[in-house]
């Protein structure tokens, strides 16, 4: 004949039922309820992976010997959108700055009316070689700030592969004839096929600056970039 297990349930030891209830008063006493105890764990987490960040800082394996790598990540992360190259937060340029940077030819002033909250915008070419400079675009805003909130919102509609250089498109079309790229159907011709491609690669942010940068994909972007605010902040 089966047992019947419901009829016969096994008894649970009394030091058992007294270390549970022990227990029980423990929780109770400290006032670790749920909310508590989540609270303190997130503590200890975030202690944790301080400690863990100071100690790699310590043993020189984030960023160079002079901490330049560390500070270029922390800004990057904390003052603009992810994926933002961030040169600069609290610098402060002007078209004039630009004009004066060696190596540097403005071609045009743009008007400013449809880019939001933009003071002033211009288009010019850089290179150490006056045969083979890069074109770059260069907005300027009252603040870092606005440039990268409203900035930004702009400089990614006409940079890199997902851009789409249409006058019916683009919410500001000052410009927009210097931001297209040619792909030529016929050798030795810039103007044969579409021009519908971005010219620009990426953008940087420098301070309250948004710059426009010539380049077939982000990497070569970036670099033409850099070497430009390179020429610039060493005026």
């Amino acid at each position: 004949m089966r047992q019947n297990y419901r009829e016969a349930p096994i008894a649970v030891a009394p030091y058992v039922q007294e270390h549970e209830e022990m227990m029980l008063k423990r929780v109770r006493m400290l006032g670790l309820r749920k909310f508590g105890l989540i609270t303190m764990l997130s503590v200890i987490a975030f202690a944790m992976a301080c400690g863990s960040a100071e100690s790699n800082v310590e043993d020189g394996n984030a960023g160079s010997g002079d901490g330049g790598g560390v500070a270029a990540a922390v800004e990057d992360v904390s003052s603009g959108p992810p994926g933002v190259e961030i040169i600069s937060t609290d610098a402060v340029y002007t078209v004039d700055d630009l004009i004066n940077t060696p190596n540097y030819k403005k071609s045009k002033n743009y008007k400013v009316e449809g880019l939001d909250e933009a003071t002033d915008a211009v288009y010019g070419f850089f290179g150490p070689d006056p045969y083979d400079r890069q074109e770059f675009e260069a907005r300027f805003y009252p603040d870092h700030e606005t440039a990268i909130t409203v900035g930004v919102d702009f400089a990614d509609e006409a940079t890199g592969p997902d851009a789409v250089i249409a006058k019916d498109i683009q919410r500001w079309d000052e410009g927009l004839v210097q931001r297209r790229a040619c792909s030529g159907n016929t050798r030795g011709s810039h103007h044969s096929g579409k021009c519908d491609n971005a010219k620009y690669g990426d953008y940087v942010i420098a301070g309250n600056m948004v710059l426009l940068c010539q380049g077939k994909n982000s990497e070569i972007s970036l670099a033409n970039c850099n070497a430009l605010m390179e020429a610039l902040q060493s005026q």
